[in-house]
């Protein structure tokens, strides 16, 4: 596959360089002596502003080497718990705790520019108990997949209640930017969500449909659907499209619940490390989100000899990912007040 062209852009938030212009108006600039050696610096021809090769990415005012950083987070993504990382790294648990965050948060900042689904076929929907101390005793975490490409679109960390209910759903819809066929939503009983995907939901073209499973010695023994929004010819139109599902089931938000309690130690039923914060456990979510989307390929999206992302399967990107050019992607600038932001994103590459 050809790799895509990866763009710069100026992280001064009060640039004002059109969206189809920021790759051509940061240029290189010149060189930064450190004791580290040389550093490279750029220079916007739009606002006149130069900066560092990493400012305003995560790897912005760091002491350490950008392996240690990346190899934190990929340990983190993997289950590792912070002290763990801390032994590894031969740093401090402070300072692993101050690396996550900042790498939650850009993680976060990166799924949102580039999680966009034109097409979906069919989503599940599901809450995942966190189980934490503290603040985060009654946390939860409501995830949203896309089945055919096993995208996981959507993440809300959070109380079981209606406000976060309303949010998670506003946040699937602009997810979703194709709508213009009958895509099946699936997801259990929760009490929340009819109200909600009536309210968010009501005048798009979708089938939602809840599931409720009876359980018997660990096992599905009976399944119960009921369709709240559509029509049973918009269901069998909708399930005819499916290519995975032969009848509504919640079976792989299930399966990237799993994914989850497996890839943060937090969520784990028998931790030494649980979250005291809901803070806490997004950041590390994040982390295991933008790892499971654009970095890992899976083994359900493999053809032939070649592995996907779901990203890549998404047609997001046409390629695997790395930490590295996610981190050192330039989010978009927040902008002060009366002022306007560089406009469209994309990656910057450090050399």
């Amino acid at each position: 596959m050809k790799s895509p062209k990866l763009k710069s852009n100026c992280p001064n938030p009060t640039c004002s360089t059109p969206a189809q212009d920021a790759k051509s108006a940061v240029t290189k600039h010149s060189f930064l002596m450190t004791k580290s050696g040389q550093r490279r610096r750029y220079a916007c021809a739009s606002c006149g502003k130069t900066f560092a090769a990493t400012t305003g990415t995560a790897y912005e005012r760091m002491r350490k080497s950008k392996s240690d950083f990346d190899r934190a987070t990929q340990m983190q993504s993997e289950g590792m718990t912070k002290a763990a990382i801390a032994r590894v790294l031969r740093v401090s648990p402070s300072t692993i705790t101050r690396w996550l965050a900042k790498a939650g948060d850009h993680a976060a900042e990166f799924h949102k520019k580039n999680a966009r689904l034109p097409e979906a076929i069919e989503v599940q929907l599901d809450e995942l108990s966190c189980k934490g101390t503290g603040e985060a005793k009654n946390a939860w975490a409501y995830s949203g997949v896309e089945v055919w490409s096993r995208f996981w679109a959507t993440l809300k960390v959070g109380r079981r209640t209606l406000g976060n209910t309303y949010i998670f759903a506003r946040q699937l819809r602009a997810v979703l930017i194709g709508e213009s066929k009958d895509f099946l939503v699936t997801s259990d009983c929760f009490k929340y969500y009819e109200p909600v995907m009536r309210s968010v939901f009501g005048k798009t073209p979708l089938v939602y449909v809840q599931v409720k499973n009876h359980y018997y010695r660990k096992g599905i023994r009976k399944s119960e659907k009921t369709l709240v929004l559509g029509t049973p010819d918009r269901l069998e139109d909708a399930m005819a499209r499916s290519e995975d599902s032969r009848k509504p089931n919640t079976a792989y938000i299930e399966r990237l619940n799993l994914h989850k309690r497996m890839c943060c130690s937090m969520l784990r039923r028998r931790t030494p490390a649980p979250g005291r914060s809901c803070a806490r456990f997004k950041e590390a979510l994040d982390l295991v989100r933008v790892f499971y989307n654009f970095v890992t390929p899976h083994g359900s999206l493999k053809f032939g000899k070649v592995k996907r992302t779901p990203a890549m399967q998404a047609g997001i990107f046409d390629r695997p990912l790395t930490f590295r050019e996610i981190f050192s992607w330039v989010p978009p600038a927040k902008p002060k007040w009366g002022a306007k932001s560089c406009g469209d994103n994309g990656i910057r590459i450090l050399r």
